[in-house]
């Protein structure tokens, strides 16, 4: 990087904001928790800035690769308590603006300090928020070498500084500016929307590759404010993690047999047969069950693998017996069974989650589109019905989407276009203006833009007209496709926790405290494959 010539960029950039005194500068690299300055003059700024990333190389003794400067542009005097109730009231990790305690500046933390290192946290008891006193003070004594100890009760009832910055951020050849307000700060201005997805479903589809082991079992995923990794793994989650990793590298096109390792993981270890009926289930913390989704899930996985090298006639063979596990779960009236014991069989529930049953329709779906074995598809006709009769739509449910899709394009009948439709159309508003990034949303969004192309060349542009509003509709999926990098770990966004190096280049769920999942993964990259296929 050049670093004097991109602040002097920045500064020219800079001028028409509002002039403040304060600013802010953070310099880190993947393997540290960025230092953060405060710089409390205006002069001599660029010079001070050149002295703290040097200062940080003599003390780490490796270069400053990442830098960021954050300036002041707007301060508000308000009431501690007032601050306080609005930092706790506000969505988890969504805070916007900065806060010091002093107006010298010495106890100032910016927007990102305070949600990288959790200073609002659940309670113990989950069932609300508190603003930690013990996380301020690890984060005070840790990295900003203050010993001395903050309590809410020394401020209690004092006046305190609120402030908004405008951020740019700096990496080796080329630096980035950063939205200033609401849910989008700190993400980066793009002036391609297209080329930077492409380079997000690259880097993500390579993290999650870099999640599994030589078993072909992952790691299944961090909570990254102290960088603790998750202490629980889901067959499930497995399976459609490696589904949406095929369909990753397959757009990229790079090899995908590193899934077979994955896949050779559940047939070896998780594969339960009994007179040629397969099923998968789970022992997690002697859990000892059988998921209708997590069947489900197995299949569409093999089944996406298939696709490119049909000649794994093993995986062929076992995703037509775990179907065959997943037809002894659904009765004479499509009613699905949820979950089994294992390895008794026995029913353990009925009903855990909607999920599983348009997961179960679209994994007989694929592995129908590859056998064209026509049980397969009249048991999907069959819970279609129960689907239709139950309104199912009200669900939004992104498996469904997907399942409705392909339904039509095999037998394009309008009480299925009117379903796949409705799934999406009464949601649109809601969908269009979620806060959280929602990752199923843009494939259940993608998945229904086929369907509705499939309608109108199959004419039933009448049903269309009559369900949606298609420039809405194709605005929100837009609008959700540049929105959900809000969830990915830029940098500059990275850099603020306790091991970049960890999370860079994962997709994250903020209110869940920024949590990394091998299927968080999945979802936000399945999404942006598909969206890349149609308006790339």
């Amino acid at each position: 990087m050049n670093l004097s010539e991109d602040i002097d960029r920045i500064l020219e950039m800079h001028k028409s904001y509002p002039k403040h005194n304060v600013s802010f500068v953070s310099i880190g690299n993947k393997n540290q928790k960025a230092i953060v300055k405060v710089l409390r003059s205006q002069n001599n700024l660029k010079r001070n800035i050149l002295k703290w990333t040097q200062e940080f190389r003599k003390k780490s003794g490796k270069r400053a690769e990442w830098v960021k400067i954050d300036f002041v542009t707007e301060v508000l005097e308000v009431d501690f308590d007032t601050l306080k109730d609005d930092l706790i009231s506000t969505r988890r990790n969504y805070v916007d603006y900065g806060i010091s305690l002093d107006n010298t500046w010495k106890y100032a933390f910016l927007s990102e300090e305070i949600n990288a290192n959790a200073f609002v946290r659940p309670s113990k008891d989950k069932k609300s928020f508190i603003l930690s006193e013990d996380n301020i003070n690890n984060y005070l004594k840790k990295y900003k070498g203050i010993k001395e100890r903050y309590s809410h009760q020394q401020y209690e009832g004092q006046q305190v500084l609120k402030f908004y910055t405008k951020g740019y951020f700096i990496e080796d050849t080329s630096f980035h500016v950063l939205d200033e307000r609401g849910y989008t700060k700190g993400l980066r201005e793009v002036s391609d929307l297209n080329s930077e997805i492409d380079t997000l479903i690259k880097n993500s589809a390579h993290f999650l590759k870099g999640e599994m082991n030589e078993s072909g079992k992952y790691q299944y995923g961090y909570f990254p404010h102290f960088d603790k990794n998750i202490a629980f793994y889901n067959n499930l989650r497995h399976s459609s993690s490696t589904y949406a990793l095929i369909e990753g590298l397959a757009y990229l096109e790079e090899d995908i047999t590193v899934a077979e390792k994955a896949i050779d993981y559940l047939m070896n270890n998780y594969l339960y047969e009994v007179d040629g009926v397969g099923h998968i289930f789970d022992d997690t913390k002697n859990i000892n069950e059988i998921k209708l989704g997590q069947n489900a899930a197995f299949i569409f996985a093999v089944c996406e693998y298939l696709k490119f090298n049909p000649e794994k006639k093993a995986y062929l063979e076992a995703a037509q017996k775990v179907a065959r596990g997943i037809a002894t779960m659904i009765n004479e009236n499509a009613k699905t069974i949820h979950v089994l014991n294992y390895p008794d069989l026995t029913v353990k529930e009925d009903y855990r989650i909607i999920y599983y049953d348009g997961e179960a329709a679209l994994a007989l779906l694929r592995l129908y589109q590859i056998d064209n074995d026509d049980n397969w598809l009249n048991l999907v006709k069959n819970l279609f019905e129960r689907f239709i009769k139950k309104d199912y739509w009200k669900y939004h449910d992104h498996w469904l989407g997907y399942c409705t899709n392909e339904l039509v394009q095999i037998d394009p009948q309008e009480k299925y276009y009117k379903f796949g439709i409705q799934n999406v159309s009464s949601y649109l508003d809601y969908i269009q203006q979620r806060e959280t990034t929602f990752p199923t949303f843009l494939e259940m969004l993608m998945a229904t833009y086929h369907l509705v192309e499939k309608a109108k060349s199959t004419g039933h542009e009448r049903l269309v007209k009559e369900l949606l509003d298609e420039d809405k509709f194709i605005n929100t999926i837009h609008a959700r496709a540049d929105y959900q990098r809000t969830g990915y770990f830029y940098p500059e966004m990275a850099m603020y926790f306790k091991n970049p190096a960890r999370i860079l280049n994962a997709f994250f769920i903020k209110h869940h405290g920024y949590r990394v999942r091998i299927d968080d993964i999945e979802h936000y990259l399945s999404g942006y494959v598909q969206y890349q296929k149609v308006f790339k």
